[in-house]
This record gives C-alpha cells, sequence and structure tokens, in this order.
C-alpha cells in the first residue's frame, strides 16, 4: 500500500477504533496540523499524532524500528498528548504517551512498548 494511503487509512482506523470504546473523536481540517485527532475520553481531550509503518521485523527478536520525528516537525508535549503507531506487521496500535524526547521507538510484542499495544485507555 501506498505510504500516503496508509498513513490516511491508520488515522481513519484510529478514530473507528476510539469510537468504538465510546470515545468521541474530532479531526482537524488542515493536514498539515501538528495532531492527527482529538480524543475525548469524557474526562479530558487528548490530541493524538497518528504514524503507521509497514516494515516488517529484521531480527529474530521480532522488533520494529520506527522514526517519530523528523527534522520538519517536532512533536513536543505541549502539541502532541499521545502517539498512535499502526503496525501492519502487528496488525494493531501501540499508543503511548509523547514523552517530548522520542526520536524513534522500537516496537514488538514482548518489549517495552508490548503494553501499549492495542491500550486505548491512554495510560
Amino acid at each position: 500500500m501506498e505510504v500516503n494511503i496508509r498513513g490516511c487509512v491508520a488515522e481513519y482506523q484510529f478514530g473507528i477504533e476510539c469510537m468504538r470504546r465510546g470515545y468521541e473523536v474530532s479531526m482537524p481540517l488542515l493536514d498539515s496540523s501538528t495532531y492527527d485527532c482529538i480524543v475525548d475520553t469524557g474526562d479530558r481531550l487528548i490530541k493524538v499524532q497518528v504514524k503507521s509503518t509497514g516494515k516488517s521485523p529484521i531480527d529474530n527478536l521480532k522488533t520494529i524500528q520506527v522514526p517519530l520525528q523528523n527534522n520538519k516537525r517536532q512533536y513536543t508535549k505541549d502539541r502532541v498528548d499521545y502517539f498512535a503507531l499502526w503496525s501492519c506487521f502487528f496488525d494493531g496500535f501501540f499508543i503511548f504517551k509523547n514523552l517530548g524526547t522520542m526520536r524513534t521507538v522500537r516496537i514488538s510484542k514482548n518489549g517495552k512498548y508490548s503494553k501499549y499495544f492495542n491500550n486505548f485507555t491512554f495510560e
């Protein structure tokens, strides 16, 4: 799947998954907005940047390294609360808090970020 299409599908899929869980979702009209959606949990509003990757693991630990930030855009803590990273390989989202210092993450079902796999509780 072409990268822009995969990213768009990931954004809508994330919104759909949030709505299935009873959250309200708002998306900005500009595609150049810092965040891709706002999730209203009923208790708070969360600004989410959705990323996607079509990469497969290159090691026997089944980990995938994914960039979160580039030189063009910095996702500071005041502009983005959470990242929702769609992995085609794992067929799900890794949803984790933006620490403000993260440039890349290494995702897997067994590693540091495994507890965030399809974690729509935003903890």
